[in-house]
């Protein structure tokens, strides 16, 4: 019994939603046949007040709002070269224009897989995730790009350099 009445309740929500949709549709067609800009406007303005929200849900949307704000106001600034390939390591934004940064080695290992570790003059580790072969050097200047699905590419920063490899940012 308890089944029924929330299906028919979902029913005749379902069903409240439609016809008041359509009367909305058929309202909206009436105000686009009204040729005086104004008298336009003032239908529909009245449109706009049937369809607002109840006032709970407003303060809900209000309440979400000012969350986001003050999340993006505490993220920590930070430049665009300390940001870079830090997404998946804490709440960084990195902008979409930085597919890019030039970095240079300053310490240089291989770990038991055969796989480098970079750490860099600024500070960032970083790790290979491939088993792609790469000759660097402590000192070289790498460029760090981004590819398909936060890919990232390590490869030397020549002109006609094109081996890489693929990294991951650990620190």
């Amino acid at each position: 019994m308890k089944k029924n009445s929330i299906i028919s309740l979902a029913i005749l929500t379902l069903l409240s939603l439609t016809t008041k949709a359509e009367t909305l549709n058929g309202s909206l067609t009436q105000c686009l046949k009204i040729q005086d800009n104004l008298a336009r406007l003032v239908c529909f303005d009245d449109l706009a007040k049937q369809a607002v929200p109840p006032v709970n849900v407003i303060a809900k949307m209000e309440k979400n709002t000012s969350e986001a704000k003050a999340e993006t106001t505490m993220a920590p600034t930070s430049t665009k070269v300390a940001d870079f390939g830090a997404e998946h390591l804490a709440t960084y934004k990195v902008a979409e224009e930085d597919l890019q940064v030039v970095l240079t080695i300053e310490q240089l290992s291989k770990d038991h897989y055969n796989k480098w570790h970079f750490t860099f003059t600024n500070g960032q580790q970083w790790q290979q995730t491939d088993n792609d072969f790469l000759k660097v050097e402590v000192g070289d200047s790498v460029l760090l790009k981004k590819g398909f699905m936060s890919a990232v590419y390590l490869k030397k920063n020549l002109p006609d350099s094109n081996r890489k490899i693929r990294v991951k940012r650990l620190k």
